[in-house]
């Protein structure tokens, strides 16, 4: 069982005020755990704070309290190591919560911290830099560059209501899409290393971090009433090829896709800004050793393979 543990957290993440991570902490040190937080207060400060906890042999794991975004910046630094690396999600999104099967109890969470068990994450690079869930060129990293971070701290998601119509509203974007070699045109592409999106929403059914690819998800539809249909049919779990405007989404699996467009569009990584195109995205070959629930059947399906 694990004991000692190095502490980041992001106290901008999620909803000002959450007592998530100091209930979680407090039902560590009730089961005999000392915790380290870091003092870092940015992101290259933690990144390389993050590695020297790691390499100095003084810790059980590593664990982040913060976003999808926190959370790739440590599994960045992590890379190469054997260190386990645990998450307390208070993210708006929370999908490498929903992806594992992480309950947001205190309970579960501390539970999985001290015993779960440990399975090696494939991780994914776009333009050389790791992340964990997708790659986004458009519309969605529209709405990641127009989100107020203020706004998101005090309303949660419901912060995203205005950049999502601003998003709808505006022309639609252009994209070239290679997609292992194969040219396809998009007004909106993500190309997923996880299955879920935006927080439970399935978006890739046939990939998964616990497994090596890809899966490029291409929006070629300009039509402002059908994408918002298929916005809705995303969050009801019946976006596909084979359902209403499906037609205008194709589903390719990929290890390899290269995104380009006339004039710069924006790109998001894992919930964050990430520049703008040219984007090149490929599974990669690196990864990172992640504490898993242990009631979580993608889990032992992996950790056991």
């Amino acid at each position: 069982m694990r004991r000692r543990f190095f502490l980041v957290e992001n106290p901008g993440a999620g909803v000002a005020g959450s007592p998530l991570i100091e209930d979680v902490l407090r039902r560590l040190a009730n089961d005999g755990a000392t915790i380290t937080r870091s003092q870092s207060i940015d992101i290259p400060s933690a990144r390389a704070a993050v590695r020297k906890a790691a390499l100095s042999g003084n810790y059980d794991a590593v664990i982040v309290a913060g976003g999808d975004g926190t959370i790739r910046h440590a599994a960045a630094s992590l890379m190469g190591c054997d260190h386990a690396l645990g998450i307390i999600p208070v993210g708006t999104g929370n999908v490498l919560a929903h992806e594992i099967g992480l309950s947001r109890t205190p309970a579960a969470i501390a539970q999985t911290l001290l015993a779960g068990p440990v399975a090696t994450v494939a991780c994914a690079e776009a333009n050389g830099e790791p992340f964990l869930l997708m790659v986004g060129a458009g519309f969605d990293a529209r709405v990641v560059g127009a989100l107020d971070q203020r706004l998101k701290s005090r309303l949660g998601k419901a912060a995203y209501a205005g950049p999502l119509l601003g998003a709808i509203i505006r022309p639609v974007d252009t994209l070239s899409v290679a997609v292992d070699g194969q040219r396809h045109l998009a007004t909106w592409a993500v190309i997923a290393n996880a299955r879920h999106y935006g927080g439970r929403f399935v978006l890739a059914p046939r990939t998964g971090i616990l497994e090596r690819g890809l899966e490029a998800i291409l929006f070629k539809t300009r039509n402002r009433a059908v994408l918002l249909a298929q916005l809705m049919s995303l969050a009801a779990g019946r976006l596909g090829p084979g359902t209403a405007h499906g037609g205008d989404i194709a589903m390719l699996p990929c290890a390899h896709a290269t995104i380009r467009a006339r004039r710069p569009v924006p790109v998001q990584i894992d919930g964050d800004a990430f520049g703008t195109t040219p984007i090149e995205v490929h599974a990669g070959t690196r990864d990172v050793r992640l504490i898993l629930p242990a009631a979580s059947d993608r889990s032992r399906a992996l950790t056991f393979r």
